[in-house]
């Protein structure tokens, strides 16, 4: 429920510019007050009309689980209690908004009670927008800068500081529009498997746009970081710089978008990296839609070298990688169906090139088609140059390193699908899909000892809507899989997943759905699993899901981010409120 007050009278709340105030902000981010009462300096005296609005809104989010969870081949109890209270209070057009959490204790994570979020923001203008507190931001396609919040996977690169965007258009008849953003702040990056260990970040970042036609826009964008990498038991000092160039052009019918962006990072020398590095990277990304009615094609290509290195180098923890605030496009297919989701591509940024094709084609009313095909691999493949007892490894260049191998030392994926959508009526629909996914993990060392995969999986989804506003819908997934590491006699299995849903929008969802492997070397050490999940709409603002049964876990992943989430077999409780 959203609540309004009027206030008449005169309102003179501020008296000059403000802005010498404004350069000691990027000094100092810690009090939300502090940012609140510069904001409003920032203004003239008639910032506040003769009547002043206020709104008040409320979103909360209460989380709770019980029951025991998979963990390193453990079975262990597993209880988690989450409450997110989202506030937001509009003066006019100054709004405050806080984030209030209660995670003791916490899904994943480390527990924490208190104020999480916290930021003021001006926006009753559409040539200026000034934010101070939290908040989350992309530039371009996120090749230099992307930061977002994925909770259920634990990940947050959210940055607490100060954003100004200034937009403005010049002429008439043919308007230049231009796009000035600056901003500056601190990032924490905690790690998902040891919560412990936080990576900190200084930002500052200036963006500039231009529209010089309606259908061309070109962006620069420069990310300055002052940085502390946890290694082990050190802690590595970086600065990095990365500036990214990028444009766009956005036809009737075609839409091209091409990136690239440029890291260079120097370290300073501790106990584990004793001598100064300055590593350089870079990453490009282009794609190509063209669309009319009835069919639509899409081209992605990516050429990430953030962190090129010999096998023996790699780690989440090297200085020198890909920083977490920087997400570019994965380019490769993202999956909706369960099994599916649960093998997919884990994207290397630091050192991966392919791309994509997806061809969607309305063949009639009725009748909708999809085709995707995916590929990448790493640029180089590696040899060992010592001839002695010890590793060196060195990279077998090759000319044609912006291209894709098919090779098994370069880890190749590839992946290739297919998938129908038909309306027999307004009461019944019908999905199906065939998918075939490959990908090979090298050992450089022991070639013979690679991992490599290969699954073939087909969905099927039917759905028949009932009189009076009732949903049927039936899932049917089956998938053959071949995983060579392994002992011949456990290489090949198969997976099924069956789900049944009953639902009447907006009202309720009953869904039971269940899952069988033929996988001997299940982590969880089972074989079937099967849950039951409840959704019911209280009202339009209040939610409440509940659900009791097992949960298989797997691999996740958001925006190319992934983590391995644990089985778990229990109880969970969802409310969603907003007031």
């Amino acid at each position: 429920m959203k609540k309004l007050f009027y206030l008449s009278g005169s309102q003179n709340l501020c008296r000059g510019p403000g802005f010498i105030i404004l350069k000691r902000l990027a000094k100092n981010t810690k009090s939300i007050f502090f940012f609140a009462v510069l904001i409003l300096l920032l203004f003239c005296s008639n910032i506040f009309p003769q009547q002043i609005k206020v709104k008040a809104s409320l979103n909360n989010t209460l989380r709770y689980g019980s029951g025991t969870e998979i963990l390193g081949g453990t079975e262990s109890s597993k209880e988690y209690f989450e409450n997110l209270s989202d506030a937001r209070l509009s003066v006019n057009d100054i709004v405050f908004g806080m984030r209030y959490e209660i995670s003791e204790p916490i899904e994943y994570g480390s527990d924490f009670k208190g104020i999480r979020k916290r930021y003021v923001e001006y926006n009753g203008s559409d040539i200026l927008n000034l934010r101070a507190g939290d908040f989350w931001e992309v530039i371009g396609r996120g090749l230099s800068l992307n930061t977002f919040e994925q909770r259920q996977l634990a990940y947050d690169t959210g940055i607490d500081g100060i954003r100004i965007i200034f937009k403005e258009a010049f002429g008439k008849t043919n308007p230049v529009k231009i796009k000035t953003e600056i901003l500056g702040g601190n990032l924490e990056y905690s790690d998902f498997l040891k919560p412990e260990r936080i990576e900190k970040y200084k930002l500052r970042d200036v963006n500039f746009e231009i529209s010089p036609l309606k259908f061309i826009n070109i962006g620069a964008n420069y990310v300055y970081a002052n940085g502390e990498i946890p290694s082990g038991n050190a802690i590595t000092k970086i600065k990095a710089y990365i500036p990214e160039f990028y444009a766009s052009l956005n036809l009737k019918d075609i839409q091209v978008y091409t990136s690239y962006a440029h890291k260079h990072t120097n370290t300073e020398a501790n106990e584990l990296y004793p001598v100064n590095l300055s590593a350089k990277g870079d990453g490009f990304y282009s794609s190509f839609s063209y669309s009319k009615p009835g069919l639509g094609i899409t081209l992605e290509y990516k050429n990430y070298r953030f962190d090129l290195t010999t096998p023996d180098n790699q780690s989440d923890e090297r200085p020198t990688k890909m920083l977490p605030f920087q997400n570019p496009p994965t380019a490769v297919k993202e999956h909706t169906t369960t099994l599916t989701s649960r093998t997919p591509h884990v994207v290397d940024f630091n050192d991966e090139v392919g791309g994509q094709i997806e061809i969607m084609w309305a063949v009639n009313d009725n009748l909708f088609l999809t085709f995707n095909g995916s590929i990448a691999s790493r640029h180089y493949s590696f040899y060992d140059a010592d001839t002695s007892s010890k590793i060196k490894f060195k990279a077998n260049e090759r000319k044609l390193d912006f291209i894709p191998s098919f090779d098994e030392s370069f880890s190749p994926y590839r992946e290739f699908s297919a998938e129908c959508e038909y309306y027999f009526s307004e009461k019944v629909f019908l999905k199906a899909g065939a998918y075939y996914q490959y990908a090979v993990l090298y050992n450089d060392i022991f070639p013979g000892a690679s991992d490599k995969k290969a699954l073939i999986t087909f969905p099927l989804e039917f759905r028949y809507n009932f009189p009076g506003g009732y949903t049927l819908k039936f899932l049917f997934e089956n998938q053959w899989a071949d995983y060579t590491l392994r002992n011949p006699d456990d290489q090949k299995f198969t997976n099924h997943f069956t789900a049944l849903s009953l639902s009447k929008s907006p009202e309720f969802t009953i869904t039971l759905s269940s899952e069988f492997t033929s996988d001997e070397l299940d982590i969880s050490g089972k074989k079937f699993w099967i849950e039951a999940e409840a959704s019911y709409n209280i009202n339009r603002s209040n939610v409440v899901t509940v659900s009791y049964g097992s949960e298989r876990g797997g691999l996740k992943c958001t925006s190319g981010i992934c983590r391995y989430v644990n089985p778990f077999d229990g109880f969970r409780l969802t409310v969603q409120s907003i007031f």
